[in-house]
């Protein structure tokens, strides 16, 4: 049964386990599993549990390593049907040379694959995944009440594989998927939509459901990268695939292309499992990504009058290419015959649950984003270049900027609707004015408003240094009378609205800015927990470059000569800090030395301290 050298294909399979315990039950400790692999030879291997780790040998030479992590075991709180773990698969594809990552499994169809890639490896086979019983909700016979239920169908599939269905309840994508159906009429919906009303209870348009605030109304779905939806898969593709590798669970976005005149027709949603990649291709080459893995609700319907458990559970392999096909713009693509060319333009991810990933614990939150606010700080800048800074030299440290259009496009919060994402700044110098800028936004259905003005709502700028001790700490009383002015209802169009702005010089140090938005809870919020955001930031001594002695930017023989005279004696008209551009070797003293020194670099010669580079006066 050994094969040729020429076939031996070194197969890794790492089976990763993402632990899913739930909120609503207590976890037992975690189970203990022997670690010490188990070496099988390929031709006994059919005995091999898939619970524990083992290497596969052909004739003493390894061919495939599986490793299992501990899981964390989890009680009887739904009499032992939840699936409280999933594995991923990371594989070399024989005869190929492509890479296969391949997450959702679950123990049934690791077996499974096990099995197939011991069967494909003794007989010398492609390896090729089908009918493995995967996570894949499908939907009734064509012309069904559920015909245009693809979005709420790829979600029930993030949401198991992800494990927060499990948290919820929930043992599979069927049920959690009818549970949709009851929610949401037969037409196109996004996954994003109802990934948010399966947490919170809150949609768009229609599709509110009377009384439901959602399974998982403690947690904050929207906070950094929970749910995240990318427009641009042609340049997003790596990110998507980083994020399966990294636990998440994803789905794409879909245009479907007529064959017979290649005009487009729908739209529909997938969910993602994996790719092939070719890794004599760069990562960031759009020919790295050959295959993608999904699975499709269409693909395999229910026979009419049929449960839609009754259709196989099927994941398809499909070769992708990035081209121009008919003219219709460049991105990646493939054929679905009969039918149509289909366009990928977009995916959604989710992240996976871990016990880690912080919810709201005050009593005092309501938990109902259909009825109360739920203010959040959308992002905390820091600048020292105001976009009207006439402007904010006018306003005293007390206005409120009520112009929401005021900061958006210029520094771009996070939450600016299509606009790219800007880091803000953290570093400044000691004379510069640092503007602490604040964006808050609103992600409840009901609106913050107090028209009779009665209620104290206030932020809180606090602002400490490495020592944790308070430098500066200010509170911004909060208008709550002026109906479309004030914080208003973003959640649609993920827009935030800029407050006030504080400015202040601090001295050189590290120092940490905080934002807190109602701290003493005066007026009640679906959630608390994301009304603070902080920054870490650091001040430096005044800005200035190594050599620059006259200061003008720019280090030449100029430099050198004004070093020579100062250091003969000869009177010199100099700034105060041209003694420390001067000192190019930081021994203290502006000679000689520091003007040989900047000679050597405007000949190219190597000189090790960081000449024409920008240091910082400390005072010192």
């Amino acid at each position: 049964m050994k094969k040729a050298l020429s076939i031996l294909i070194a197969v890794i399979l790492t089976l990763t386990l993402m632990c899913q315990t739930t909120v609503f039950a207590e976890s037992a400790p975690p189970t203990e599993v022997d670690e010490t692999p188990i070496e099988v030879d390929v031709a006994e291997a059919e005995d091999v549990p898939v619970d524990g780790s083992f290497t596969l040998t052909d004739d003493g030479e390894p061919v495939l390593e599986v490793k299992h992590q501990n899981e964390l075991a989890v009680t009887g709180a739904f009499d032992g049907t939840m699936m409280n773990g999933f594995y991923t698969a990371d594989f070399v594809m024989p005869d190929t040379g492509y890479n296969v990552f391949l997450t959702g499994l679950t123990k049934n169809n690791v077996e499974q694959i096990k099995q197939a890639i011991i069967d494909n490896y003794v007989e010398g086979k492609l390896f090729e995944m089908k009918n493995l019983g995967f996570i894949d909700v499908e939907k009734t016979w064509y012309g069904g009440d559920d015909g245009l239920m693809c979005g709420p169908a790829a979600a029930s599939n993030m949401l198991v594989g992800s494990g927060w269905a499990a948290q919820a309840g929930f043992t599979n994508s069927d049920d959690v998927f009818e549970a949709m159906l009851d929610a949401f009429p037969n037409q196109g919906t996004a996954e994003e939509t109802v990934i948010s009303w399966f947490f919170s209870g809150i949609t768009s348009g229609s599709y509110d459901s009377p009384g439901f605030g959602g399974y998982l109304p403690q947690y904050d779905f929207e906070e950094k990268d929970m749910m995240e939806y990318f427009g641009d898969f042609n340049n997003q593709i790596g990110t998507v695939y980083n994020r399966l590798r990294a636990g998440y669970t994803a789905s794409i976005s879909l245009k479907l292309c007529r064959f017979e005149d290649h005009e487009y027709f729908g739209a529909h949603a997938v969910t993602l499992w994996g790719f092939v990649t070719d890794p004599s291709y760069p990562a960031d080459s759009k020919e790295h990504y050959k295959y993608i893995f999904v699975t499709d609700s269409d693909s395999n319907l229910a026979k009419k009058g049929k449960d839609r458990r009754t259709a196989p559970d099927v994941m398809s392999m499909i070769p992708i290419e990035y081209k121009n096909l008919y003219e219709k713009g460049w991105g990646y693509w493939y054929s679905d015959p009969p039918v149509c060319d289909v366009r990928i333009y977009g995916a959604t991810t989710l992240k996976p649950y871990s016990p880690d990933i912080p919810y709201e614990t005050s009593p005092d939150a309501t938990l109902d984003r259909t009825k109360y606010p739920d203010i959040l700080i959308g992002d905390l800048i820091l600048t020292d270049e105001p976009k009207d800074e006439e402007r904010f030299d006018e306003l005293d440290d007390e206005e409120t900027i009520l112009d929401e259009y005021f900061w958006e496009w210029l520094y771009e919060p996070c939450f600016a609707w299509g606009s790219k994402r800007s880091t803000p700044k953290t570093e400044f110098s000691s004379d510069a004015t640092i503007y602490f800028c604040p964006y808050l936004i609103n992600k409840a259905d009901e609106y913050y408003s107090n028209w009779d003005g009665e209620e104290n709502i206030y932020t809180r700028l606090t602002v400490t240094d490495a020592q944790g001790e308070v430098v500066l700490q200010k509170s911004y009383n909060i208008p709550l009378a002026y109906g479309s002015g004030t914080i208003r209802d973003y959640s649609r169009t993920r827009n935030g609205v800029l407050y006030y702005s504080h400015k202040a010089q601090l001295p050189p140090g590290d120092y940490t800015a905080t934002i807190e938005f109602n701290p003493n809870h005066t007026v009640p919020e679906a959630l608390y927990m994301n009304n603070t955001k902080s920054v870490d930031f650091k001040v430096r001594g005044t800005a200035y470059r190594v050599g620059d002695v006259d200061n003008n930017d720019t280090v030449d023989n100029i430099d050198t000569t004004l070093i020579l005279r100062s250091s003969a004696g000869i009177k010199t008209k100099l700034d105060d800090l041209a003694a420390y551009r001067g000192d190019v070797n930081g021994d203290g003293d502006m000679d000689v030395i520091d003007a040989t020194l900047i000679q050597r670099y405007l000949v190219n010669i190597p000189v090790r301290y960081g000449i024409d580079t920008v240091r910082y006066y400390t005072g010192t």
